[in-house]
């Protein structure tokens, strides 16, 4: 995967940011569009496993596994990087969840 030096570099400088900007931090790090979709969703289960983040769609926060929400992932993303388009997929209707950053006073901080 990642090096945790790399990973705590991500989740630092994407905090309180949108999902895209993971996803544009990996450009870099990933060798394929495949490789780069599986450090995402590795990256994205270890948030949700520490409890950094919390995951929402249309309002509502998921009470799913980390587990389904990463399966859900791999199900809904474009077959192609070009249909990311540069990070919008996350932004529309097709992605299965938005971002929250949990504050350490229990608030979240939402994407």
């Amino acid at each position: 995967m990642i090096s945790e030096e790399r990973y705590k570099f991500i989740v630092t400088h994407a905090r309180g940011m949108a999902l895209d900007v993971i996803w544009l931090y990996l450009e870099d790090d990933s060798c394929s569009y495949s490789d780069r979709q599986n450090k995402f969703l590795w990256i994205l289960k270890r948030m949700l496993d520490a409890r950094i983040i919390s995951l929402a769609k249309n309002g509502s926060i998921l009470d799913k596994p980390a587990d389904a929400i990463i399966n859900d992932f791999k199900k809904s993303f474009p077959e192609q990087d070009e249909n990311v388009n540069n990070g919008m997929w996350f932004f529309l209707d097709s992605c299965p969840t938005g971002i929250g950053w949990n504050m350490p006073d229990g608030s979240i901080d939402w994407a």
